[in-house]
């Protein structure tokens, strides 16, 4: 499913999103789906990056982040999107951007990702992420794409430890 906040509440968009990282439907998210699901768009951390991440958002301890957490996080993320990690999406698009059009292609983001997360994605995890962030279907990702979708902010915020 692909996940828009433009057009659907941020509870709707949440939903679908959370669907997207558990994987195995049992409302919980752990941190192994957390991983998981970044892998499979093809955005992939060390262990200790993730872990931080989960485990600031897992806010009653259990080992999952529930609906209610990732509901929590989605609205931290947005926030600190307005705050101060703005900068740092435009500054990662802008690295991605070789031609310099405000879209980003296959091949941009398949070298993209290698630069942020020093580890290469295959053409599959590459186009599974598009199919999240394209939310117009032309084949390409905008910045107003990139930089509204919750992806890249959760990308983000586990790279810079927030």
């Amino acid at each position: 499913a692909v996940v828009s906040t433009q057009s659907t509440g941020m509870a709707d968009a949440s939903a679908a999103l959370f669907k997207f990282f558990d994987e195995d439907g049992s409302g919980g998210i752990t941190l192994q789906e957390l991983r998981d699901a970044m892998a499979g768009v093809g955005v992939k951390f060390s262990d200790e990056e993730v872990t931080t991440f989960f485990n600031k958002y897992d806010t009653d301890g259990n080992g999952e982040i529930d609906f209610h957490e990732f509901v929590a996080l989605s609205m931290a993320l947005n926030a600190e999107a307005l705050s101060g990690s703005e900068q740092a999406i435009a500054a990662l698009f802008n690295s991605m951007d070789a031609d310099g059009n405000r879209s980003l292609s296959h091949e941009e983001i398949r070298k993209g990702i290698a630069d942020f997360t020093g580890k290469g994605a295959d053409d599959i995890e590459v186009t599974n992420l598009i199919k999240q962030l394209d939310v117009d279907g032309d084949g390409e990702v905008s910045y107003k794409e990139f930089s509204d979708n919750i992806l890249t902010k959760i990308a983000v915020a586990i790279k810079h430890h927030n």
